[in-house]
Formats: C-alpha cells, structure tokens, sequence
C-alpha cells in the first residue's frame, strides 16, 4: 500500500517546472500522476510518486534545489486544516507540536519529530519514500516549508541556530540561501531544523484559543478515524536512535511509552518485529549515505549503529550481495549513464 500525501504538495510544480526548462505535464504522466493534481490540492496521492518526479525534476534540469524552489513559494493556506490549527496556537512549540501530532493528516510521508535537549531543540525532518537516492529533494522541500511556515506565524522573525542535511553539499547554494536563510549544515547525522529552546516560546501574534480548540477538537476526530501504524511509528524512532548505537528493542519500546511485549504483540499483528524493522531501516539508510555522500566507510558504519566498519562491511554484502564500494560504483554509473547529453 502506497503512503499518501495531499496533492497541494505539489502547488505550483507547474510554474518551477517550466522556469527550469521542464515540460510539466509529460513529467506527470511519466510519474504517473494525473494533471488534475495541479488543480485540486485535495486529491490523495503516492508519495512515492511524488518523491520520484522530484528527483527526476532536479535531475533533468540540473536544478540541485529543485525541492526548495517549490517550498519557497508555499504559504499557509497549502496546508489545509493543519494550517487553521497552528495559526491558532498560543506560541510556536505549540504550533511544532501540533504539526509534528497532525502532519501526517496533510502529508502522511512526511514525518516529523521533536528531540528537546534543553537549551537546543531539534525538529527532525523524514520523509517515507521507498528507493535509494530519491529522498533529498523531499526532504529539503518538507524543510523549507516547516521553516517557512513558522517564519509566516511569527512575522518572520523566527530564526533557527542552523539547518542540518545529511546529504552532501550542492555545487550552488543560492536557492538554498534564499529559501533557508539561515546557517546550513550538510553531511551531518540527521535531517532538522534547530533551535534554542527559549525561542520556541515566541507568542504567535492573533492567536484565539477559542478556534484553536474547535479546530483541534476536528483533527482529533480524523485522527481517531485513522488506523494507527506502529511499523511506520517504530520505523521513526529507529531512524532518530540508529547514530546514537542504542538502537535496541527496550529503546523503541520507551520512546513509544509502551512495554516492548506490548509492541512486538502490536508489531507481530502487523507480520513485523523490531530486528526487521531496524534491518530495513539500517538498509534504506545504508543506500542513502553510500548514493548521496561522500563519507568514509567508518562514518556510514557509525550512523548505522555498528561498532567498526567491517561490521558494516559484512552486513551490507549479506544485504545487497557486494561491498560498500562496489555498490557505490555501480550506483554512479548507472546515474551517469541516465543523465541527458546537452
């Protein structure tokens, strides 16, 4: 079953799209998307779907930032409900809050999670698309419009300490510096934006608590209608714990508030365990930092959670039937080799 996501993920593709020399509507039905979808943001659609014509966007026209040229031209109404709710709230950890417990009504392959060390805060960013080497520019899109959205609620004066990618830095950084406006990171541990702590309890001018509660009242009446997914709640957590090496049944199980017999009764319902779920996890990650970085084998072994790089080395052979390297290699020549002649 294909995760979905709201069609108004796609505003405005149509205008990016032909500023970078694209034919939108040939880019669809290669992506297998109808053309409404750029008429009716309310259409249900596969994120897969979308994370593909992203990349393939980017990749056609050479536009490194394709994802963000898209964030940058959001604004509150695209996210429906959502945006109703978080407009209403009394500051913006309140509003974070709110989109990290109701996204996935707007965009359910996106995932978004609060990790509050005190002084800093980071709002990690996910995105749930299947493949290797088709998630960056999801990913800085669902940044740049959580970032935009909260600069909108506080009359731009909201400023993250940085934003952090895990992907490799681009040959431009233009858009990026347009659109992030901020300190950007690449090539680190995680995907997020962050923030002091103090600066999260920023009021957000013209709030009303009265329609803040009316609103709330309503996504928790769709959320309830919702079946809850623990594969795709333990495959976040696993995600957030893998760098730190403690990635283990007992730590998924905490972090969920529940007791690990009570998840793996949830899990195995859904024909899961966590040992898969970490595995599945450990392999999508393993192709995303062997596609789009440029790190030592150490590295990649450390943000998986192994204690030396032939632990991962072994692991990975047994996964994909070659070496890191070579999977590496084959990878970029399969990518040269994809790429237009001009």
């Amino acid at each position: 079953m294909h995760t979905l996501t709201r069609s108004a993920s796609l505003t405005d593709y149509e205008h990016v799209a032909h500023s970078v020399g694209l034919d939108p509507f040939r880019m669809l039905r290669v992506a297998r998307l109808p053309a409404k979808v750029l008429d009716d943001p309310n259409m249900m659609i596969s994120i897969d779907s979308v994370g593909w014509l992203l990349e393939e966007s980017a990749r056609l026209s050479g536009q490194e930032a394709f994802g963000l040229l898209l964030a940058e031209t959001r604004r509150l109404a695209n996210l429906g409900m959502l945006a109703l709710l978080i407009r209403e709230e009394p500051t913006l950890r309140a509003a974070m809050q709110s989109c990290v417990r109701y996204m996935r009504l707007h965009n359910a392959g996106v995932q978004l999670w609060f990790d509050d060390a005190g002084d800093m805060v980071l709002l990690h960013v996910g995105v749930n698309i299947q493949g290797h080497g088709v998630s960056r520019q999801a990913v800085e899109m669902a940044t740049g419009i959580v970032l935009r959205t909260f600069r909108m609620l506080t009359g731009n004066t909201f400023r993250p300490v940085r934003v952090s990618f895990t992907h490799e830095r681009p040959a431009s950084l233009e858009v990026h510096r347009r659109v992030l406006g901020t300190a950007i990171k690449f090539a680190q541990e995680f995907n997020a934006i962050v923030c002091r702590g103090r600066d999260l309890d920023m009021p957000i001018p013209a709030a009303d608590p009265a329609l803040q509660r009316e609103v709330k009242r309503s996504l928790e009446m769709q959320l309830a209608n919702l079946r809850d997914d623990p594969t795709q709640r333990a495959r976040q957590i696993v995600r957030m714990l893998l760098p730190s090496g403690l990635c283990s049944v007992d730590r998924v199980a905490q972090h969920l508030g529940m007791h690990r017999r009570t998840l793996n009764r949830h899990l195995a319902a859904e024909g899961e365990c966590v040992s898969t779920i970490i595995n599945a996890v450990r392999a999508e990650l393993a192709e995303e930092y062997l596609a789009n970085s440029k790190r030592k084998l150490y590295e990649v072994a450390e943000l998986l959670g192994f204690s030396t790089a032939g632990d991962f080395s072994r692991w990975f052979r047994g996964q994909f039937g070659k070496t890191p390297s070579d999977w590496a290699a084959h990878y970029r020549e399969s990518r040269a080799a994809a790429r237009p002649v001009s």
